[in-house]
């Protein structure tokens, strides 16, 4: 199960930094940002659920130092490590979402799983979930 997990990982990683490149472009200020809220908070969910949940639940992921390949298109990979893709992933999306303070809120609350986690994950639809 831990194989498993680890390729899931990577490939969760792969989708949010192929993401993040997309909006980041079209972000230049809070406004910006508080107009794709909604797009933030989807990919804090894909980064708690796909990223987060799996390194808790698997003890030998937990070593910052552990080599792993995220896929970036159909035949091409970069070589990071954990710590690395935590940073290329929700590091980016933190320093992205930092010029709005709502947005900012309701992504922490998205990857603390609190109150708006339960509530953003009541109005994804099941096959977004089982994708993860």
């Amino acid at each position: 199960m831990g194989t498993i997990d680890f390729n899931r990982i990577a490939v969760c990683m792969g989708k949010v930094i192929k993401l993040l490149s997309e909006l980041q472009p079209v972000i230049s200020n809070g406004d910006d940002v508080y107009e794709h809220k909604e797009d933030f908070c989807c990919i804090a969910y894909m980064c708690r659920v796909g990223i987060l949940d799996r390194i808790e639940n698997n003890s030998y992921i937990r070593n910052p130092t552990i080599p792993i390949r995220i896929p970036t298109g159909l035949f091409s990979s970069r070589k990071e490590t954990i710590d690395s893709g935590l940073n290329l992933t929700i590091g980016r999306l933190k320093e992205i979402i930092s010029k709005d303070v709502v947005t900012s809120n309701y992504v922490d609350d998205i990857l603390n799983h609190q109150g708006v986690f339960y509530e953003f994950e009541r109005g994804l639809p099941d096959n977004f979930k089982r994708g993860l």
